[in-house]
C-alpha cells in the first residue's frame, strides 16, 4: 500500500534521527547519506540541511558547512543552533566581524544562553577588542558563575589587558572547577611569568607536562622562562631544549624527504622567514633591517606569516617581501609542504621558543639549509636546524658544544631598526635637576626583586639621585605597588622612583631623554630596548651572565666598543653604575657621541648588518652545495 503523507513524514523524521544516531558515533559517511535521502524526501527540510552543515564543520569542509548553515538561515531566520553555527564557522574563516551579525541575533533570541555570550567573547577577543570581550564573559558568569570556558577566557583576556593579578584570580575560579585543566594551567603560567612570579610560572607548565606530556607549547613556554633562573646555565638551557625535540620534534623526522634544490653556489637564493611578529613588536625592529636592506637580485624572500590580525607592521613587512604567505592558516603538514613547493634554500626561524613558533614545521626539514635567528636567538635544540645566529660574546667557545646548532657569529646577535623621526639625543637631564636619573624601559616582568635590591644600593649611594621605570604592564595597579613597596624595603623613598606605563615608540625613544644611565635587567637582558637607549644617547650598565639571553646586551656593548660598561657580578654591576653616574663629564661626552658610534658600528648600522648576514648566507649555503658534490 502506497505510503500516506502522514506515514511519509514519519519515515523521514525516523531517517533524520537515524542520522543523527550515526552522526553522534562519528559514522559519518552513513549519516550524510540518510541526511541526503530526507532531503531527497523532502528538499525544504530544515533540520536536515541545518545538520549536514555540522556534519561538514566535522570533516573539516568549513566552506561547504557554511553554505548549508546560510541554506538553514535563509529559509528559518530565526534558527538558533543554525545561528550559533554560522557565527563559528565565520570565525573559523576568521571573518570575525560577520560572525557578530548571527551572534547578536541568537542573543536577541535567547539572551540567556551562557554559550553565546561566551563565544560573542571569543570573537571579540579576535577582533582585539579586549573591554568589549571581557564584558561579554562577564555576562556568561553572571548567568552561570561555575562556566569554566568562560572563566579561562576572561582570565586571558585579563591578560590582554595588562591586568595579570586579576587573571591569576580567574584562573585559580577555573581550576577550583577543573584542577587538571592544562589549558588553564598554562594560561595562569603566561599571567604568573608577566608579573614576575617566574618559578610559580614554572610550576604551573609541570603541573601541565605531568598530565599532557604532548603538550608541546607548555615545554616552550617553560623553555622561555628558564631564562629569568640565575642558578641555570647553558647546560641546562640547552638541555631543557634537546627534551623539547626529542619529545616533540624527533617523531617528524619521519616526514624528511630529499631536497630537490639546485646546488649551485652562486645561483640566487630563495630565503623563507617564518614568523607571528611580522607586526608592532619588539621582535620586529631587530627582523626588519634584514628585509629592508636585502639585495633581491641576490635574494628571493619569502616571508610566512604567522600574524592573526595584521596592522601597519605587517603591512611594512609585507612590502619588503617578494612572496607572502599566510601560514597561520596552515598545518603543520601543510606549512611544510608549502616550503618545499616553494623551492626555499634556507629556512630561517625567526622566534625560538617564543609565541606563535613553528618548529615542528623545522623538524620536518622543509629546506635544505635551516637557521635559527633574531628573534629569541638562544637555540632551539633541534638538530634539523643547522645553524644559530650569534655572536662571540653571547655564545662563547666553550658553551657551543651544547648546542644542536653550528654557531655562525655576525658582528652582533641582534641589530635593530632605529626609528624614523627618533628625537636626537639630548643634554644630560642631571643638568636640569642637578641629580642623575637613573632608567629601565625594559619589560617589567625581566625586573625581580633581588634586582629592584640592588638598584636600591645604587640610589643610596647618589644622593638626589631617581630611577625611572618604564614598561606597558606598569599601567597594572598591582605592578606599582610591587615595584614601590621593594624599593621602600630598601630605604628609597616613593619620591626618587617614577613608574611610567606604555607609550606609542616615539613618545617612549623621547622619554629616554630624561634618563642619564640605563640599568640593564638580568638574568635576562635587554636586546632591542639596549640599541634603543644607546641610540637616544643612554649608555647601559650591564651584567655579563651564563646564558645566551644573559649575555645579549655585553655583546651589543661590546659591538660598540663599550667594554668598560660591563660588569660580571653582582656587586661589580652596583660599583660600575655609582662609578659612571659620578663622572658627569665623562658621562656628557659619552652622550653626545653615542648614535654615531652606533652607526660606525657593523652592528648598529642596518645596512653593514645585513651585508654579513648576506655573506653569511652565502657561505653557510656554499657549504650545503660542497656537500652534495
Amino acid at each position: 500500500m502506497a505510503n500516506s503523507p502522514s506515514s511519509g513524514t514519519l519515515d523521514t523524521e525516523q531517517m533524520l534521527e537515524e542520522a543523527a544516531g550515526l552522526h553522534r558515533s562519528g559514522q559519518l559517511d552513513r549519516a550524510e547519506r540518510l541526511y541526503r535521502g530526507v532531503l531527497s524526501a523532502d528538499p525544504d527540510h530544515i533540520e536536515a540541511r541545518y545538520r549536514l552543515g555540522v556534519l561538514r564543520a566535522a570533516q573539516g569542509r568549513v566552506g561547504e558547512a557554511l553554505q548549508f548553515v546560510t541554506a538553514t538561515l535563509k529559509a528559518a531566520p530565526d534558527h538558533l543552533p543554525a545561528l550559533s553555527a554560522q557565527a563559528l564557522l565565520l570565525a573559523q574563516n576568521g571573518r570575525f566581524e560577520e560572525a557578530l551579525v548571527p551572534l547578536d541575533r541568537a542573543l536577541s533570541l535567547a539572551p540567556e544562553a551562557v554559550e553565546l555570550h561566551n563565544n560573542r567573547g571569543n570573537v571579540l577577543y579576535k577582533l582585539h577588542r579586549f573591554d568589549d570581550a571581557l564584558a561579554s564573559y562577564d555576562k556568561a558568569l553572571a548567568l552561570r558563575g561555575d562556566y569554566p570556558q568562560a572563566l579561562n577566557n576572561r582570565g586571558t583576556t585579563l591578560s590582554r589587558l595588562g591586568r595579570h593579578a586579576e587573571a591569576v584570580a580567574t584562573f585559580d575560579r577555573a581550576l577550583a572547577i577543573r584542577p587538571n585543566d592544562p589549558e588553564v594551567l598554562n594560561n595562569r603560567g603566561n599571567a604568573l611569568e608577566f608579573l614576575g612570579r617566574h618559578v610559580e610560572a614554572i610550576a604551573c607548565y609541570d603541573r601541565v607536562l605531568a598530565l599532557a606530556p604532548g603538550y608541546a607549547d607548555a615545554r616552550s613556554c617553560r623553555i622561555f622562562l628558564l631564562d629569568f633562573i640565575p642558578s641555570l646555565g647553558f647546560a641546562e638551557h640547552q638541555a631543557e631544549r634537546r627534551q623539547w625535540y626529542e619529545a616533540h620534534g624527533r617523531a617528524l623526522a619521519a616526514k624528511i624527504v630529499p631536497h630537490a634544490n639546485s646546488p649551485d653556489p652562486s645561483r640566487r637564493l630563495v630565503l623563507g622567514y617564518v614568523s607571528a611578529d611580522f607586526k608592532t613588536h619588539s621582535a620586529s625592529l631587530s627582523i626588519l633591517p634584514q628585509l629592508q636592506h636585502h639585495d633581491h637580485s641576490q635574494f628571493e624572500v619569502v616571508c610566512y606569516s604567522g600574524v592573526t590580525i595584521a596592522d601597519a607592521r605587517t603591512r611594512e613587512f609585507r612590502s619588503l617581501a617578494d612572496k607572502w604567505v599566510e601560514a597561520h592558516e596552515l598545518s603543520d603538514d601543510a606549512l611544510a609542504a608549502r616550503i618545499r613547493d616553494d623551492r626555499v634554500d634556507i629556512l630561517v626561524d625567526l622566534s625560538g621558543h617564543t609565541h606563535g613558533h613553528r618548529l615542528a614545521v623545522f623538524a620536518q626539514k622543509p629546506a635544505p639549509v635551516q637557521v635559527t635567528a633574531w628573534g629569541h636567538a638562544t637555540g632551539t635544540g633541534l638538530r634539523t636546524i643547522d645553524y644559530l645566529f650569534s655572536d662571540k660574546v653571547s655564545v662563547p667557545e666553550e658553551a657551543r658544544p651544547l648546542f644542536a646548532e653550528t654557531i655562525y657569529d655576525l658582528p652582533c646577535q641582534i641589530t635593530f631598526e632605529p626609528a624614523r623621526d627618533a628625537p636626537m639625543p639630548t643634554e644630560l637631564s642631571t643638568l636640569k635637576r642637578g641629580a642623575v636619573t637613573f632608567g629601565c624601559f625594559n619589560r617589567f616582568g625581566k625586573v625581580s626583586p633581588q634586582l629592584m635590591a640592588l638598584w636600591a644600593r645604587v640610589l643610596a649611594a647618589i644622593p638626589g639621585s631617581r630611577l625611572i621605570l618604564k614598561d606597558g604592564a606598569l599601567d597594572d595597579p598591582a605592578q606599582q605597588a610591587f615595584a614601590r613597596q621593594t624599593v621602600a624595603a630598601h630605604g628609597i623613598g616613593p619620591e626618587r622612583i617614577e613608574l611610567r606605563g606604555g607609550t606609542p615608540r616615539l613618545e617612549h625613544l623621547a622619554a629616554l631623554g630624561e634618563v642619564d644611565i640605563a640599568l640593564d635587567p638580568f638574568p635576562q637582558n635587554g636586546g632591542i630596548s639596549t640599541w634603543e637607549a644607546l641610540w637616544q644617547g643612554v649608555p647601559v650598565v650591564a651584567k655579563l651572565g651564563i646564558t645566551a639571553p644573559g649575555r645579549l646586551s655585553g655583546a651589543i656593548l661590546s659591538a660598540v666598543g663599550l667594554t668598560d660598561w660591563i660588569a660580571t657580578t653582582d656587586d661589580d654591576y652596583a660599583r660600575l653604575a655609582i662609578a659612571k653616574a659620578s663622572d658627569l663629564a665623562a658621562l656628557a661626552t659619552l652622550r653626545r657621541g653615542l648614535r654615531t658610534m652606533v652607526e660606525a658600528s657593523a652592528a648598529g648600522n642596518p645596512v653593514r648588518y645585513t651585508r654579513a648576514v648576506e655573506d653569511a648566507y652565502r657561505t653557510i649555503w656554499r657549504r650545503w652545495c660542497a656537500q652534495r658534490r
